[in-house]
């Protein structure tokens, strides 16, 4: 991967975004009718507020014993303790944000002193390791919301790196393998 390429170069800056007063089958119906696994919450300005997640959603359900409340607002489940990432953030950060828990993979005390010996490789701990990270972050650009990095687009970038004769499948092709 270019190590000079940014989150400027594959974010997505057309991404769906929830207002804090939307109902709850409003937002479940942006997110399916999208296809994606959550949107951020902005005001009016379109500053960030908070992010809804499908996750969110099920376990509301689940905590309604799935009996819905008819005026659950997205104000009401949102998250607003988030994880964002500046527009200027290197896209090989956010790879190894999302890919790896370092404390994880290297693990050791506040002094540096490692707290678990192993025989494993880095690359056997790396593949091992289970992490629990977004799959979408809100880009911000000076503060201010601008877009989405999902992991799809990070895959996107990653596909770059093959230097193969193959071209991509097309969804021409897709359709008619799944037909």
């Amino acid at each position: 991967m270019n190590a000079l390429l940014t989150v400027r170069d594959i974010f997505n800056a057309q991404a769906p975004s929830l207002s804090a007063d939307t109902s709850l089958p409003s937002a479940i119906d942006l997110l399916s009718k999208n296809r994606i696994n959550g949107a951020p919450v902005c005001d009016s300005n379109g500053g960030l507020l908070g992010f809804l997640s499908t996750h969110d959603v099920m376990v509301e359900m689940w905590c309604q014993d799935y009996i819905p409340e008819n005026d659950v607002k997205v104000a009401d489940l949102m998250k607003t303790d988030l994880v964002t990432i500046d527009i200027n953030e290197r896209l090989t950060h956010v790879l190894e944000y999302l890919a790896l828990d370092k404390e994880q993979l290297y693990p050791s005390s506040t002094m540096g002193y490692a707290t678990q010996l192993t025989t494993l490789s880095v690359e056997e701990r790396a593949k091992s390791i289970k992490v629990n990270k977004p799959q979408i972050l809100p880009v911000l650009e000076n503060g201010q919301y601008v877009g989405v990095v999902s992991r799809q687009e990070v895959l996107k970038a990653l596909r770059s790196l093959f230097n193969d004769a193959v071209s991509p499948v097309s969804d021409d092709v897709v359709t008619a393998i799944v037909a």
